[in-house]
């Protein structure tokens, strides 16, 4: 498989982080504080899922939320294009449902065939978006959910480094951007949720930022939550099938129709 440049550089990265490194943070890229913030947020917004489910968790690294998915009860599918990650994730992980090495950009799911997906720290490390989430809309089964984030390029630190013009080596774009791709793909308007991450030198701050008044205080001001907030984290629902309209009645037949054997169960 060909990708741009950019992606590649990407791939190999976390392909060699994966074989090195054996901690979840540093596998997925993250610091452990970073790491430890984007879980706990998600488990505060998780609403839950039917048991039994089918989820898949894309970019799922060494397996932190496919765990816990797997921990509610859920049929979860890990997919990672780190064949050492998914190795890493799979040993420690044997409620996992099932492991797949596998590209997001061309997943290898059938289309309607999962419940629900989770896609964190994926988005940043691609040339652009549309792809993954025409995946992922694909995949899921009408009524389905999606949760995705990505960096968010209206928060403060990147909108000083963008006026400074010191360049940047992921991707970033706004909750407004990827809201419009994703009602453009059939799913629901999608629900925003800020996810403010305080620098590693400024962990000590992280506590204030995730306060139950600053985060109300985001909510009902996005323009707050977005110059906070490294990340956003979006959920969307796909349409559940309108029910069929029943067939007109058939006019009555003058001549009875003859019978005809029954069909016979497979």
């Amino acid at each position: 498989m060909t990708r741009p440049p950019f992606e590649e550089h990407w791939r190999q990265r976390f392909t060699l982080r994966g074989k090195a490194l054996d901690d979840d943070a540093g596998i997925a890229g993250w610091t452990r504080s970073g790491l430890e913030t984007r879980l706990r947020h998600f488990k505060r917004l998780w609403p839950g899922a039917e048991p039994g489910s089918r989820w898949a968790d894309i970019g799922c690294g060494a397996g932190s939320y496919s765990r816990y998915l797997a921990d509610q009860g859920l049929r979860v599918i890990g997919i990672d294009y780190s064949h050492p990650s998914v190795v890493k994730a799979r040993t420690r992980s044997p409620a996992v449902h099932e492991w797949i090495v596998g590209d997001a950009t061309r997943l290898p799911l059938a289309p309607g065939s999962v419940d629900g997906i989770l896609c964190f720290g994926v988005l940043q490390a691609l040339a652009g978006s549309e792809a993954a989430l025409t995946q992922m809309a694909t995949a899921l089964k009408p009524g389905g959910v999606l949760w995705v984030d990505a960096l968010n390029s209206q928060c403060a630190p990147h909108r000083l480094r963008t006026l400074l013009k010191r360049p940047s080596n992921l991707r970033y774009e706004t909750a407004a951007a990827l809201s419009r791709k994703l009602v453009a793909l059939g799913l629901e308007p999608p629900e925003v949720h800020w996810v403010p991450i305080a620098p590693g030198r400024l962990q000590r701050l992280q506590p204030l930022l995730e306060l139950a008044p600053l985060r109300a205080a985001m909510r009902a001001l996005p323009p707050l939550g977005a110059v906070l907030s490294h990340s956003v984290l979006l959920t969307a629902r796909k349409p559940r099938a309108a029910p069929a309209a029943a067939p007109p009645s058939a006019p009555a037949a003058s001549v009875p129709a003859p019978s005809t054997p029954a069909a016979e169960s497979l």
